[in-house]
């Protein structure tokens, strides 16, 4: 079964291992990266795409299993080129959102009616 919704992982750890772990937590489901690092998304990927081809030892199904699990990186510069974008509407919505399912998941409310 394929979970509803995205993974998203948020961390400033440079240890690659750390980021196979949390990939096999989940069950190779496909994860956001949220990394907190100014290096741009392409040069996070290839360190990341280098690191699996090593850690891997040659085995081509355990190195695509663990590329395939990264839906998505993102690193600071994309956050701040997105936030750039947004209006006050757009702000707002996003905050009512996080407020809704931080409630949600924390059962701070009774959801069963919406």
């Amino acid at each position: 079964m394929r979970p509803i919704g995205r993974f998203f992982q948020v961390t400033e750890v440079n240890n690659y291992d750390k980021y196979l772990l949390d990939i096999d937590k989940v069950l190779h489901f496909p994860i956001s990266f949220v990394i907190k690092t100014t290096k741009s998304k392409q040069m996070m990927e290839h360190e990341i795409e280098q690191y699996i081809k090593e850690k891997s030892g040659g085995m081509v199904v355990v190195e695509e299993r663990y590329k395939k699990a990264f839906e998505e990186i993102i690193t600071i510069n994309e956050i701040k080129t997105w936030l750039l974008q947004l209006d006050e509407g757009s702000i707002n919505l996003i905050i009512s959102d996080i407020d809704f399912y931080y409630k949600m998941e924390m059962n701070l409310e009774d959801f069963s009616a919406e």
